[in-house]
């Protein structure tokens, strides 16, 4: 009867206590001041499961928490911790607790290496206390809000980067004993990952040890990337383009027009001036050179199979996280970089994009999102080939030919119906017009295109021109006009008075039905990060015969202005802009607006 009454008695009393931060502890513990020499760990607890007697238990705990030791008394504590750690089950939950918040780092190695034991000891011993030891690890991945001095630019310096080496050293060890131990660290860096809107050296602080831990848990590479691409995505949506320019040029407005050409220059900017204006776009930049610093040295090196897998790795991420994410700007240009190493890799990841374009059991967004993907990279990247650039071109053309064979003319031609379809022909002008200087540099390219029959394309039943971007359209119509690919013009004002006599008719002004589009490979406008991209990003220029090719027949009367490739159709509008009288109509049918949900710019200018 006794003992069973003193094993719920001692139950009873260690367990109410749910954390080291009750009020109710702080004050009785305050209350109750004894020098640790007098304290021996092991007696108090032998004294506590034997004896019931808990008051020495309660000094020990607050001598603990108050952590008034020198570096002797330290390691003396973890020391006769770790010999008497069988005694620390579940009962001694508050105490196992206070002995993981000691403040650790600090101290000199022979400490710091005392204490790791202890850690290792006792995980060996207690399982369930695992949670709670992975859970202070990672939260001291974590900087502190004064540590800013610390991390320049998200860049750990050598004092930071040797205050965080022991933590990594102890999980190194805690694997190597525990091998299942890292699905709980991944639970818990998912759980502690800090807020999106904290400041940026906490959240790059965090990502940069989450890179550190890839290099001792390669196995976990996948993963670990995973949660980074999570996070970096919800600041990438949640820092639009249009509100970073509008943060950097918040007076002149014509600069936020010229973005691309500051690209060109190369961001000139003072050194001190590379901060982001908007903190929002800050930890984005720096998050994204620090990928972009590790996707370089993790293919640096001269293994093959090292970069193929990184390859393979970051094409799961994209097609996972990045490709079905809308209305992303920057984190998508991790995977354009890497294309950037190998032609190999350009072409996998383009005949990746295009098999899920003719999947038809991939959804209609999807597939209208990978149409975007190839119509971007096609036409922004400098390492894309002109070979690679005209076989897939050529792919376009003869998936786009086949559809109008089999697509009767008595279908309607909605635009919903059709997405794919429309995607695909938007693609088609898009490159064509941005590359135009490449791709009809000689005879043999313009051959080329002749063989694509684009003037079938534009003159089909579906009127692929009425749905397009009206920037894409007048582009295009200029280029294969100067070449006499194609006569796209009278299409472009047919389609405009129809347009108009809709209005009309119905006495109102309706929105066009127009493609949502989207070209991910946009300009890259964040400041540090943008020397990755710039040298291996393509500006546009317009051939010689299109420059010395000026739009003045008869039918382009009165719209030269919107047809012209001149500097006032070199961006799609933002969101929440409206482009006037792009479509071609002349000026005698009055002024027509045109809205889009969201749009980027094509960058169609001399």
């Amino acid at each position: 009867m006794s003992i069973t009454t003193e094993k719920r008695r001692l139950s009873s009393i260690l367990k109410p206590y749910p954390s080291l931060e009750s009020p109710k502890l702080n004050a009785s513990l305050s209350q109750n001041k004894v020098r640790f020499d007098d304290l021996s760990i092991e007696s108090v607890l032998q004294d506590a499961l034997e004896n019931n007697r808990l008051q020495r238990f309660e000094h020990l705990l607050a001598s603990i928490k108050e952590e008034q030791f020198d570096e002797n008394k330290f390691q003396q504590v973890f020391i006769d911790s770790k010999r008497c750690v069988h005694l620390l089950n579940a009962n001694f939950g508050m105490l196992v607790e206070a002995l993981l918040s000691v403040k650790w780092l600090s101290r000199s190695d022979t400490a710091q290496e005392i204490y790791k034991a202890f850690v290792i000891e006792l995980l060996v011993a207690h399982s369930n206390y695992t949670s709670l030891v992975v859970s202070r690890l990672v939260q001291s991945f974590i900087p502190k809000d004064d540590d800013r001095s610390g991390w320049v630019h998200g860049v750990p310096t050598e004092e930071t980067l040797r205050t965080v080496a022991p933590i990594h050293d102890l999980i190194v060890r805690l694997i190597n004993v525990i091998p299942m131990l890292f699905d709980v660290i991944l639970v818990h860096l998912r759980k502690n990952f800090p807020y999106f809107k904290k400041p940026t050296h906490v959240v790059c602080g965090f990502v940069h040890n989450m890179l550190c831990m890839t290099e001792y848990s390669s196995m976990f590479v996948e993963e670990l990337l995973e949660i980074i691409f999570n996070r970096m995505l919800v600041i990438d949506v949640n820092a639009p383009r249009r509100e970073i320019e509008e943060a950097e040029f918040p007076e002149d407005e014509q600069q936020i027009f010229m973005m691309e050409d500051d690209a060109v220059a190369g961001h000139n900017e003072d050194e001190e001036d590379v901060t982001m204006k908007m903190p929002l776009a800050e930890t984005l930049d720096c998050c994204m050179e620090l990928l972009f610093e590790y996707i370089k040295k993790r293919t640096s090196s001269e293994n093959t199979n090292e970069s193929d897998r990184m390859f393979k790795v970051l094409l799961s991420l994209f097609d996972n996280h990045i490709l079905p994410t809308h209305n992303t700007h920057h984190v998508q240009f991790l995977i354009f970089y890497f294309c950037s190493f190998k032609q190999s890799y350009a072409e996998y990841f383009i005949t990746y994009l295009w098999k899920q374009v003719c999947n038809p059991n991939v959804s209609t967004p999807m597939r209208q999102a990978a149409v975007g993907y190839l119509a971007s990279m096609l036409a922004r990247a400098k390492f894309v080939p002109i070979s690679l650039l005209k076989s897939t071109l050529l792919e376009f053309s003869t998936w786009v030919h086949q559809y109008i064979q089999e697509t009767d003319s008595m279908i309607g031609c909605t635009l919903k119906a059709h997405m794919v379809f429309y995607s695909i022909c938007q693609a088609i002008f898009y490159v064509v017009a941005f590359r135009s200087k490449h791709l009809t540099a000689s005879s043999k390219n313009l051959i080329f295109l002749q063989s694509l029959q684009l003037s079938s394309i534009v003159t089909c039943h579906l009127n692929p021109l009425r749905v397009c971007l009206p920037a894409v359209a007048t582009a295009f119509a200029g280029v294969t006009r100067a070449h006499q690919l194609a006569y796209c013009h009278t299409i472009l004002e047919r389609n405009a008075r129809r347009k108009l006599a809709t209005i009309y008719k119905n006495e109102a002004q309706t929105p066009q039905e127009c493609l949502e589009t989207f070209f991910p490979f946009d300009p890259y406008i964040l400041k540090k990060s943008s020397q990755r991209i710039d040298p291996i990003f393509l500006q546009y220029q317009a051939s010689e015969t299109e420059e010395n090719h000026p739009i003045s027949s008869p039918e382009a009367r009165g719209r030269k202005r919107s047809e012209s490739m001149s500097e006032d159709v070199d961006d799609f509008l933002q969101e929440s802009k409206r482009l006037k009288n792009d479509q071609g109509a002349p000026q005698d049918f009055g002024e027509m607006h045109y809205t889009y949900s969201y749009g980027v710019s094509p960058g169609f200018h001399n």
